[in-house]
C-alpha cells in the first residue's frame, strides 16, 4: 500500500491557516487553564518524531510548552517507582508537554528485546499505564498519543543519510540501529502494545511518516482537533456541590483503659525508639524506604506521634511533609501530583502529616470535591500505594481517633495556653461540627483502602502516651515484616 502524500500546492495552501488555528487554541488553553495537554509521540526510528516536534514548536509559543525525552532511567530514577519521573514532568493546566515515547519507552524497549520477566509483569505494566492515563484524563489532562511509522526501505534510507553526514551522525543511536535490524519484531510488538493500550480516554493515532508534508499536516490537524475538544469538554464541566455523604458505619475504636505512669512510658518509648533506630540502620533498609501517612481528627495527636518517630532517626534520613489545603499552583495539576513530588528514594523515609486521603475525608465531608471524584479516588489511591510497595517502599497508615469529649477538652486547654493557642483556629472549630461525618468517612476509607502491604492502624488517641507507643510499635513491625 502506497504511503499517503500531500502535494506541494496543498501543503502551502493549508499550512498558514493550520498554524494560526493551533496558536489561537494554545493561547485559549493558556488563558482559560481549563485543562493541560500531554502529547506522547512515539514511533520507529527515522519516522520523523524530532522533526515534527521541532516544526510544531516553531508554530507555537514555546514559553508554555515542555519537551521531555527522558530516555533510559538513571541511577536516581531507579531509586523511585517507575512512573515517578513522569509525574515530575506533567504539565499544569494551561500548558502543553511533548513526551518522546513517555511512559511507553521502557515498556516497549523491554518487550521488544524480550527483557521482561514474565507475561504477568507485562500485564501489570500495561495495567499501570492504563490507570495513569484514565486518571490524568479525569483530572483534566488531555492525553494525545501519536505513533509515527514508515516502511522498512524508507527507514533504512533515512538512517543511512543521517549517518553519512557528520553534522547529523550523532542522531543515530545504537538503539536505532538495533531496531532497524529487527524491523519486523519491532513492528509486531509495537502493534501489540498499541492495541493493548488503546482506550476511549486516550486513543492511539497511527500516522505514516513517509511523506514529510503529510506527516506534519496530519499531526497538526490532530492536535488542533484534540485541544479544541479538550477545551470544550473541560470548559463546560461545571463543578456541582456534591450531596451530603451518607453514613456508612461508625468507626470501631477501643480507647486504652490503663494509664501508664511517667517512668513506665519513658522506658517503653526509649525501647521502641531504639528498636526503630536499629531497624532503619540495617543494610537491608537501603533497598527499601518507608512512607508513613497520618490521618485523624484535629487535636488527635498526629504531630506528637510523628515527633516520637523522628527523635529516633537521623535528620538526614527523613522528611516530614505537612499537608494542608492545596496551593493555587497545586490545583493546576492532577490531584496526586503534589504527593508524588515527595515520595522518598530508597533508603529514606517520608512522613506525611495528613496525606492523599484528604480527598475522601475533608474534601468529601465539606463538599469541596464532587462525589464522582472522591468516589474514584479510592481505586486511584490503592493503585498509587501499590506502585510504591511494588518498588520496595514500605507503607504504613495511621488513623488517630480521639473522642468528641476529649477533643473538646484539648481545644479548650489549647485556647487557655498562650503558647499553644495557635494550634486551634476557626477552621478546627468548624470541622468539629462535622465530627460524626468524619467518623463515617474514615470508616469507609479504611474499609476500602486497607491492604496487606499498606495497612491501616487505628489508634485510640484519648491517651497520648499509649497512642505514641502504639504508633512506634506499628512502625517497627512494618519494617520487620
Amino acid at each position: 500500500m502506497a504511503a499517503p502524500r500531500v502535494s506541494k500546492a496543498a501543503f502551502a495552501r493549508t499550512l498558514p491557516r493550520l498554524r494560526d488555528e493551533l496558536l489561537d487554541l494554545q493561547l485559549k488553553l493558556h488563558s482559560s487553564k481549563d485543562c493541560a495537554v500531554a502529547i506522547i509521540i512515539a514511533g520507529t526510528p527515522a519516522a520523523g518524531r524530532s522533526e515534527t516536534v521541532n516544526e510544531l514548536l516553531e508554530w507555537l509559543d514555546p514559553k508554555h510548552i515542555g519537551v521531555h525525552a527522558l530516555g533510559a532511567p538513571g541511577s536516581e530514577d531507579r531509586s523511585f517507582p517507575a512512573l515517578w519521573r513522569y509525574w515530575q514532568k506533567l504539565p499544569a493546566r494551561g500548558r502543553m508537554t511533548f513526551f518522546f515515547a513517555g511512559w511507553y519507552g521502557e515498556y516497549l524497549g523491554g518487550v521488544i528485546k524480550q527483557a521482561r520477566k514474565s507475561k504477568r509483569h507485562d500485564e501489570r505494566s500495561v495495567e499501570r499505564i492504563l490507570q495513569l492515563e484514565k486518571m490524568l484524563v479525569r483530572d483534566r489532562v488531555r492525553v494525545i498519543k501519536i505513533y509515527l511509522h514508515t516502511d522498512e526501505e524508507t527507514q533504512q534510507r533515512r538512517l543511512e543519510q543521517l549517518q553519512a553526514d557528520k553534522l547529523t551522525r550523532w542522531r543515530v543511536t545504537k538503539e536505532d540501529r538495533w531496531q532497524a535490524r529487527h524491523f519486523d519484531r519491532v513492528k509486531r510488538v509495537s502493534e501489540q502494545c498499541l492495541k493493548a493500550t488503546d482506550h476511549s480516554a486516550a486513543r492511539w493515532h497511527r500516522i505514516d511518516g513517509t511523506d514529510e508534508e503529510y506527516r506534519l499536516l496530519t499531526v497538526g490537524k490532530l492536535l488542533r482537533d484534540e485541544i479544541a475538544a479538550g477545551l470544550k469538554a473541560y470548559g463546560s464541566n461545571k463543578t456541582k456541590k456534591p450531596p451530603k455523604p451518607a453514613r456508612v458505619h461508625r468507626l470501631a475504636v477501643s480507647q486504652p483503659q490503663q494509664t501508664l505512669d511517667g517512668d513506665e512510658y519513658e522506658r517503653q518509648r526509649e525501647t521502641l525508639q531504639g528498636r526503630l533506630a536499629r531497624l532503619v540502620r540495617k543494610s537491608r533498609f537501603a533497598k527499601h524506604g518507608l512512607v508513613l501517612a497520618f490521618e485523624g481528627m484535629d487535636a488527635a495527636g498526629k504531630g506528637g506521634a510523628i515527633r516520637r518517630i523522628t527523635h529516633a532517626l537521623d535528620a538526614r534520613q527523613y522528611q516530614v511533609v505537612p499537608v494542608s489545603a492545596p496551593t493555587p499552583e497545586e490545583l493546576l495539576y492532577p490531584y496526586l501530583w503534589r504527593f508524588w513530588r515527595h515520595i522518598p528514594p530508597k533508603g529514606t523515609i517520608a512522613i506525611f502529616d495528613r496525606s492523599w486521603y484528604g480527598r475522601v475525608l475533608v474534601e468529601r465531608v465539606r463538599g469541596i470535591t464532587p462525589e464522582a471524584d472522591w468516589q474514584r479516588a479510592y481505586a486511584e489511591i490503592v493503585e498509587f500505594e501499590r506502585q510504591l510497595t511494588e518498588h520496595g517502599l514500605l507503607v504504613a497508615k495511621f488513623w488517630l481517633s480521639v473522642s468528641k469529649e476529649e477533643q473538646l477538652r484539648r481545644f479548650k486547654a489549647r485556647d487557655e495556653d498562650p503558647l499553644k493557642r495557635f494550634k486551634v483556629d476557626r477552621e478546627d472549630w468548624t470541622n468539629r461540627r462535622y465530627y460524626d461525618a468524619y467518623q463515617s468517612a474514615a470508616a469507609e476509607m479504611i474499609q476500602r483502602t486497607d491492604a496487606d502491604d499498606a495497612r491501616w492502624t487505628i489508634v485510640g488517641a484519648d491517651d497520648k502516651k499509649q497512642a505514641r507507643l502504639t504508633v512506634l510499635k506499628a512502625v517497627c513491625e512494618t519494617l520487620e515484616r
